[in-house]
């Protein structure tokens, strides 16, 4: 064999390592993922797909309570002490309920299904 076929051999092996090495990703952390392989939790998976990292990105919608939690095991965060409004002042009103409050604004907690309450206060009609 020719020193010319074997230099050639060398370069067909290295082309192919090259070829492999492209295929795999590299995380911010310095893991390396191989093609196909999946890394991250089950609420930002991601996944290499020929040397690109490919995440998915799950988006959560305000529960409809003030004080939401993102409690173990869960992605998003829920209503732990079920649907609420805050009050003026730093209160919370379960959802459905009413209350007077020391300077006599009556307020009542209506809850949309997503995004932040607010109870709907006013003071009461005069005369």
């Amino acid at each position: 064999m020719s020193s010319a076929g074997i230099v050639g051999l060398i370069l067909l092996a290295a082309t192919f390592c090259l070829a492999q090495n492209e295929r795999n990703c590299v995380l911010s952390t310095g893991e390396v993922l191989r093609d196909g392989e999946r890394s991250g939790n089950g609420c930002a998976p991601c996944r290499c797909v020929h040397g690109f990292l490919q995440c998915v990105s799950i988006r959560c919608v305000q529960p409809p309570c003030i004080d939401s939690a993102i409690l173990p095991g869960q992605c998003c965060p829920t209503c732990p002490n079920g649907p609420n409004c805050a009050l003026p002042g730093g209160g919370i009103l379960a959802a459905g309920r009413s209350t007077t409050l020391s300077d006599g604004l009556i307020c009542r907690c209506s809850v949309r299904p997503y995004g932040l309450t607010l109870a709907n206060c006013r003071f009461p009609r005069q005369g």
